[in-house]
């Protein structure tokens, strides 16, 4: 006889053909056959039982490797859910069950049916998801598997409605544990049939339980642990954009408003409000949606320096270094809001506090700024009309007009005029730097020729030269084409450095001045203005440019000055999109650089 092949197929065919040899020996030995046949017989008889047994085991034995394969294959498998579906299949085509499922434990300890799957290998409608609730829960409870032949005459699930109603036969429960903790069941029944299920389909199922429980565990673990990752990452992005947000600009109430919408978001809410302390207590200084804040739980939470959860609102209090500074009061009418983001949602409120102070600071600077500006334009003006007097008068009488005047009279009037011209220069400067800080000073730019302008600025620094008896040299490249600038802002560009360095250059010194277009920079004319005078050093260069700086020289000190010339110049030079910068070494002169750009052909000079 032919060993025959693992297959239950063949199997039962073995079976089936004994059984048939019995009844027609049986039918013989009826009739008075031979004790002889009989012998023959029983020996063929015995040799196939040991076959079906050899087969029974070996079928077994493949069983159980397959059921450890996927077990294994579970831990291995970064699609467990898939490896899941897999095993499921094959537990229904080793079990002959109708069908199966995966039911697996939820963070709240209920369970959840993840997998499921009919005899043909694909999971099974919503609708025929009816199993027995009972088995299930005994299982669990008891952490022993579970199995009934037939559940409907089963007297230990009499009392079990859904297995009535369902019409349950056939049941193979086994529940999945690990450490102690249910990680869920494994669920195969078969409606129609009773006695599917064998003890030995039992002990197979649960030694894969054991395995299943263990690689599950492990799977929801790394999923926790990939789902905290995530929300942490998620959490990070959103504070990286909310600061990005806020940070965008400094207007004040564009942070609040954006403040109290990055929060609703991150909570959950549906409205919400900040408020900051204030002399009546707090001032709400931007709402999102519909909220009616409630005052004095919004202050007992910011003096405490404690949140408050309830699931209809939440109020953190905003903190800068221990100091309150305000809350955040954020509702929801028809929706929960969760606990477990207030951690995320207090430290947002970090962010959002620092957020606040400083445009809350932006904005007290400003109207500082804007007071003080508001007062230099107020005093400038005020200042204007008796300085215009003054001169006007003075050099009425400097020429004579009313009358000729002795040496000690004429030295006095032009103290008058040269410190009347201090005032004017000081009081243009002031207004010049108050207009820059304000944003009030508009440039018109129209196509000039740059040495055209330098000619003008030469005439007006012409009596200072001569005054000093300095010599002055002026080369300016051939074919120059014109600037882009306001000729009046340039004027005064050149004036101011021109201005300084006649100052800062001994009697009988050298003033250079150079225009070109560099071949690093053709869309730029550059300017050079170098002297021979006191030259500055490396530590004072840093903050030339800066308001109201002056560098702490005696040479420098008796001269007149208020330290905003060349902070002016900057920003002149700034808004025409060019650049200023020197070169310079103690007591070996200066040069002053700077950048205008060209006017180019056929371009609309209109801004």
């Amino acid at each position: 006889m032919e060993t025959l092949k693992i297959d239950s197929s063949q199997t039962k065919e073995t079976l089936t053909q004994l059984q048939q040899l019995i009844q027609e020996q049986r039918h013989a030995l009826k009739n008075g056959a031979a004790t002889g046949e009989l012998a023959r017989q029983m020996a063929m008889w015995e040799q196939m039982v040991r076959q079906v047994q050899t087969d029974l085991m070996l079928e077994k034995s493949a069983q159980l490797n397959m059921l450890y394969e996927l077990s294994h294959n579970i831990n291995a498998s970064l699609d467990w859910r898939r490896t899941l579906q897999s095993v499921m299949n094959a537990v229904i085509r080793i079990t002959e069950a109708e069908r199966g499922m995966f039911l697996l434990s939820n963070d709240d300890g209920k369970l959840d049916v993840e997998i499921t799957s009919n005899a043909s290998g694909e999971p099974f409608s919503e609708a025929d998801l009816k199993f027995s609730y009972s088995i299930v829960g005994k299982s669990l409870q008891s952490e022993r598997p579970i199995l009934t032949t037939n559940a409907q005459i089963d007297p230990r699930f009499q009392n079990s409605d859904s297995i009535i109603a369902y019409g349950l036969r056939s049941i193979l429960c086994v529940p999945l544990i690990h450490e102690g903790e249910p990680q869920g069941v494994i669920y195969l029944d078969n409606r129609a049939k009773s006695g599917i299920f064998t003890q030995e389909d039992l002990a197979i199922l649960a030694a894969f339980g054991k395995h299943a429980a263990v690689a599950i565990a492990n799977a929801q673990q790394h999923r926790h642990t990939d789902l905290a990752l995530s929300e942490k990452v998620r959490e990070l992005t959103i504070l990286q954009e909310m600061a990005r947000d806020l940070n965008t600009s400094l207007n004040y109430q564009r942070v609040m408003e954006r403040s109290v919408a990055w929060a609703i978001a991150a909570a959950g809410a549906e409205a919400g409000s900040i408020g900051l302390i204030a002399e009546e207590g707090l001032r709400w200084e931007a709402t999102v949606g519909q909220v009616e804040p409630d005052k004095s739980a919004a202050l007992h939470s910011v003096y405490r320096k404690k949140p408050l959860m309830e699931s209809f609102r939440m109020i953190l209090p905003l903190q800068r270094e221990e100091r309150p500074i305000g809350v955040l009061y954020l509702t929801a009418q028809d929706r929960e809001l969760k606990a477990s983001k207030l951690e995320f949602v207090l430290r947002l409120a970090d962010n959002v506090a620092i957020a606040v102070e400083n445009a809350r600071l932006y904005e007290a600077l400003r109207q500082a700024n804007q007071a003080k500006s508001d007062f230099v334009s107020i005093v400038s003006h005020e200042l204007r009309t008796p300085m215009t007097s003054l001169q006007g008068y003075a050099d009425t009488l400097y020429r004579g007009a009313a009358g000729e005047l002795n040496a000690q009279q004429r030295e006095f009037v032009e103290a008058i005029r040269r410190n009347t011209r201090r005032m004017q220069l000081l009081v243009k400067d002031l207004l010049d730097i108050s207009r820059i800080e304000a944003g009030r000073l508009k440039l018109t730019p129209r196509s000039v020729d740059f040495k055209d302008v330098l000619t003008e600025a030469q005439h007006f620094i012409a009596d200072q030269l001569e005054e000093k008896e300095q010599v002055f040299s002026l080369d300016v490249w051939n074919g120059l084409p014109k600037a882009l600038a306001d000729p009046d802002r340039l004027t005064q560009i050149l004036i101011n450095l021109l201005s300084n360095a006649i100052k800062y250059t001994p009697y009988r010194g050298t003033i250079a001045v150079r225009v070109w277009l560099p071949s690093e920079e053709p869309d730029f004319i550059r300017c050079a203005i170098t002297d021979t005078g006191i030259g500055i050093g490396a530590q004072d260069q840093v903050r030339l440019f800066t308001k109201f700086f002056r560098v702490d020289n005696p040479d420098v000190k008796e001269q007149p000055g208020t330290g905003l010339g060349l902070a002016i110049t900057k920003n002149l030079v700034e808004m025409h999109g060019g650049r200023i910068w020197l070169e310079s070494e103690r007591a070996k002169g200066s040069t002053f650089f700077f950048t205008i750009p060209i006017a180019m052909p056929e371009m609309s000079l209109a801004f």
